[in-house]
């Protein structure tokens, strides 16, 4: 009778799966150092896991379990106590509990999700790169091949014709250097539609005659036009205006000349005249009040 772990049961009678036990232990009550373990349907008052019963039937003592070889591959077990029993050591390639497990190699394994997702970022980022090449090359202008002869770059120029013109230094064509005696025929257009009507003695026009025109003329520019100038001066202080008047004297101002200068310094040749004439008159009665 194997009485291990790894006991299998070979044949069973009156017996079903998830089959309950009918509970011998709740009412039982074992001696020290022993329990109850239920034998299904039965009951037994023995040693916990781990031990096994002494020699004089009365206590419990550890159990060996290395004597049973529990350790498989070549593993070495190691008794421990009770309450954890054994411990395999396992050579390499093998693992588990009683190193029945086949260890293998750490190899990076991908789902097949996984490598689908790879693969179409791959393609995508494939897609991109030829797309963007494509339409840099759409932009770019191409070049023309024009022939080596008619590439001429600035001063560069090709003189592949060996001894080209320097032996015939008299046939050439003169006509496109010549210039007719007699002029081009070609007519200049008028720009002067109305011409100004001179009289025939060209003498008899002189600059004041000009100037009587231009004087005369009233639309003539510059225009008058009216200024405010009442903000000037806002907020200073008042001061003497002698000092306006100290460089200069008006009684030494000769403003005849106003007078020909045309109708437009009218006004001024009325004003500066009459203040001309009043201080005339004040020297010639300073005069005779001194005779």
């Amino acid at each position: 009778m194997n009485g291990t772990e790894w006991g299998q049961a070979t044949m069973a009678r009156n017996l079903q799966r998830n089959c309950p036990s009918n509970k011998p232990c709740m009412n039982v009550i074992c001696p020290e150092p022993f329990e109850c373990v239920d034998s299904w349907n039965d009951y037994e008052c023995t040693c916990g896991e781990g031990q096994s019963v002494s020699a004089d039937g009365k206590g419990c003592t550890d159990k060996n379990e290395c004597l049973e070889e529990p350790c498989l591959n070549g593993g070495n077990c190691i008794n421990q106590d009770p309450r954890h029993r054994y411990r395999c050591i396992c050579p390499g390639g093998f693992w588990g509990d009683n190193c029945e497990l086949v260890q293998e190699g750490q190899t990076l394994k991908l789902g097949v999700g996984a490598l689908a997702a790879i693969l179409t970022c791959l393609l995508t980022i494939l897609i991109l790169v030829l797309v963007f090449v494509l339409y840099n090359r759409r932009r770019e202008p191409h070049a023309k091949n024009t022939p080596p002869h008619d590439d001429v770059r600035e001063n560069i120029i090709n003189y592949a014709d060996e001894g080209g013109g320097e032996d015939d230094m008299t046939a050439f064509d003169i006509k496109p250097l010549q210039i007719p005696v007699e002029g081009t025929d070609t007519d200049i257009p008028n720009k002067l539609q109305n011409p100004p009507q001179l009289s025939d003695n060209t003498d008899e026009v002189s600059a004041e005659e000009q100037k009587e025109k231009v004087d005369d003329d009233t639309n003539a520019p510059p225009f008058d036009e009216l200024r405010n100038f009442t903000y000037e001066g806002g907020g200073s202080t008042a001061g003497s205006l002698s000092s306006l008047t100290s460089g200069t004297d008006d009684s030494d101002q000769d403003y005849e000349y106003l007078e020909r200068w045309g109708p437009r310094f009218d006004k001024l040749a009325n004003l500066y005249g009459q203040e001309d004439n009043v201080n005339k008159e004040d020297s010639e009665e300073d005069n005779r009040k001194m005779q």
